[in-house]
């Protein structure tokens, strides 16, 4: 169920016509697949851990992902970062297996590398079964 946190999180960060705006249609799960030009975006899930009840029951996950901002030029990344911060935190969402109760920022940082300015965000969630 929570598996499938990308689908929230693609759906959250296609939603902005800000975002769009600056780097189209260039958000990728995990990897571009293929040479692409700045800035994009990049998800992928670091690590679901289930919720269980005293009787091992699954009530839900916690989800940690990772969004990666890749771009040539310093000021624009750390604006797309702060557009994905405003799109993903707090914000909760409601799918065909799982629903999302709750999304926390817990951690950020800032690279370089090979003439690339790299935002990184990390934010647990918060799911629930919808089965």
């Amino acid at each position: 169920m929570s598996l499938s946190i990308g689908t929230h999180i693609y759906e959250r960060l296609t939603s902005s016509s800000e975002l769009k705006r600056i780097v189209r249609d260039k958000i990728f799960p995990v990897s571009t697949l293929r040479a692409t030009t700045f800035p994009f975006i990049i998800y992928k899930r670091n690590a679901l851990t289930p919720n269980l009840t005293k009787d091992r029951y699954s009530i839900g996950d916690n989800v940690e992902v990772e969004i990666v901002i890749a771009d040539c030029n310093y000021s624009r990344s750390v604006i797309i970062a702060e557009y994905v911060r405003d799109l993903i935190d707090k914000k909760t969402g409601s799918y065909k297996r799982f629903s999302v109760m709750d999304a926390n920022l817990i951690s950020t940082d800032e690279a370089f590398s090979e003439d690339t300015f790299i935002q990184r965000l990390v934010f647990s969630f918060e799911t629930e079964t919808n089965i």
